[in-house]
């Protein structure tokens, strides 16, 4: 094994018997640097950070926008803090799933319009990448239903109507998940509505998805009003009834279901909620709305240490450092305080460290406070208007290409593609249509590429060509960004409902 004192020594000294190979090495591994960076590091918000931090702006506003209902921003070195402050009795809270289904992921806004919702804020943590994109991680329960379990001994909220006003609890807990077989016996169930892994046994509801989405190297149990329905052994995506749901189950977990487990068999789940706190057993399960994120910011007025933060599975990295947040807190008296903290400007990451967002939920007057997720996806919408970034901001979007088409294709179907090609045309003579370059590899069949041809003695100009195929064949139509100030698209938003 090399001594890293001896290897540097050896670099060293073949550097100084072959200055030159050391250069040529040394210039090649700049320039693939450069082209690393210039691919991945995006020089252009580098303005936008500076700006940012030099911002010499500070306000702070206060209003209210409904009966019950107040709205605090405050602009203070280029970070925005909003604060939205609702009476227990002012409106009605709630959350919502992206698209009303188990997975998949939706704008803030757009699901605060679909449900005409006063105000939304962003929810929990989920999937970002691959075929469970949008499946929520952490507990999620909608209506009395669970969708997802909890992250066990992460910090969730709770929300159920008492006397016409809006009762919230937080804590940290846990779901103890079984099924209880047609013996007595009991069968623990590891998770619902998600991937599932090796030797797990996992329950899939019908709003998940039409299918399991599971691989053919397990058994899956369909279950209706109760009873066994159908055993499909080494089968994957099954149907989910829609009245009932499906058992799947790999590994040793496989064979336990098909060692207890037959056709017309009566089976339950049982539910058992376990929070930190001893006794609140009941309290949580009365609860007909439960949404995850973490970690614990406030109990009782008290802020927890960082190691419990890590405790909950964040590290240092996560509770340490300048990140975009959103979080609720509660206050004495029943008022929730919806909180986002943000960069003003759209696209820029800034922040608050969570010790200091506790200390601010202090200052507010909160006893109990729990943050959701944060980064990209933090955002606060009041009537349809995203507060999260300034106001010039949203009026002049970085996405402005994206509003435009947006504009045209509402003015005239298919005009976006004539659009995207005038631009194309106006940047460089020429040019080809570009849904040509996102068809993934296929070429465009309203589109063949033919030699100039003469017209009186005259070659026709690329840009007529170019004209005459404006309108891509179905499936190359371009993919229209997000706009910047409409952050990122999310799996579950808690939504405000006002009374007044």
């Amino acid at each position: 094994m090399f001594d890293i004192t001896y290897l540097g020594r050896r670099c060293f000294g073949f550097i100084k018997r072959h200055p030159r190979i050391s250069t040529l090495v040394s210039l090649l591994f700049v320039f693939y640097l450069g082209i690393w960076a210039g691919r991945t590091v995006e020089f252009s918000k580098i303005t936008g950070y500076f700006h940012s931090y030099t911002d010499p702006e500070r306000s702070d506003v206060t209003k209210s926008v409904a009966q019950g209902i107040v709205h605090r921003q405050i602009l203070d070195n280029g970070v925005l803090t909003n604060i939205l402050a609702v009476s227990a009795d002012a409106a009605d809270v709630r959350p919502y799933r992206a698209l009303s289904a188990g997975i998949g992921t939706e704008s803030l806004v757009s699901l605060a319009r679909r449900h005409k919702a006063f105000a939304a804020i962003n929810g929990g943590f989920f999937e970002m990448s691959g075929t469970f994109r949008g499946e929520s991680v952490g507990a999620l329960k909608i209506d009395g239903e669970w969708i997802s379990e909890p992250e066990q001994g992460r910090a969730v909220i709770g929300f159920r109507t008492v006397d016409g006003k809006i009762e919230a609890y937080i804590d940290r807990i846990a779901l103890l998940l079984e099924l209880v077989l047609p013996n007595g016996e009991r069968l623990p169930i590891d998770g619902m509505n998600r991937s599932r892994g090796r030797s797990e046994l996992v329950i899939y509801r019908p709003h998940f998805h039409a299918v399991t989405l599971t691989t053919p190297d397990g058994v899956e149990v369909a279950v209706r009003g109760g009873a066994v329905t159908g055993i499909y052994n080494q089968q994957g995506s099954s149907r989910i009834p829609a009245d009932g749901y499906i058992l799947s189950a790999s590994g040793k977990r496989r064979a336990d279901l098909l060692r207890h487990l037959k056709q017309g068999d009566v089976v339950e789940i049982r539910e058992t909620v376990i929070p930190e706190r001893v006794g609140d057993s009941n309290l949580w399960a009365s609860f007909g709305h439960i949404i995850g994120g973490g970690p614990l910011l406030l109990r009782d007025g008290v802020a927890p240490l960082t190691q419990a933060y890590e405790d909950e599975g964040f590290d240092q990295a996560f509770h340490s450092f300048w990140h975009p947040r959103t979080a609720i807190g509660k206050k004495a008296d029943g008022t929730l305080l919806f909180v986002t903290v943000t960069a003003a400007e759209a696209g820029v990451r800034r922040g608050v460290m969570l010790t200091r967002l506790s200390e601010l939920f202090l200052e507010w007057g909160a006893t109990d406070a729990l943050n959701l997720d944060g980064g990209n996806s933090s955002m606060l919408v009041i009537q349809d208007e995203v507060v999260s970034v300034k106001k010039a901001d949203a009026a002049k979007p970085g996405a402005d290409e994206a509003v435009s088409v947006k504009k045209a294709d509402a003015a005239k179907p298919g005009a976006d593609e004539a659009v995207s090609v005038k631009k194309v045309d106006a940047a460089k003579p020429g040019a080809k249509d570009q849904s040509q370059r996102v068809s993934r590899g296929r070429p465009n069949p309203g589109f063949v590429d033919r030699p100039q041809q003469a017209s009186r003695g005259k070659p026709n100009p690329e840009r007529a060509r170019a004209s005459r195929n404006t309108r891509p064949a179905r499936g190359n139509r371009r993919i229209r960004p997000m706009p910047q100030q409409q952050g990122r698209a999310i799996a579950d938003a808690i939504l405000i409902f006002s009374k007044s």
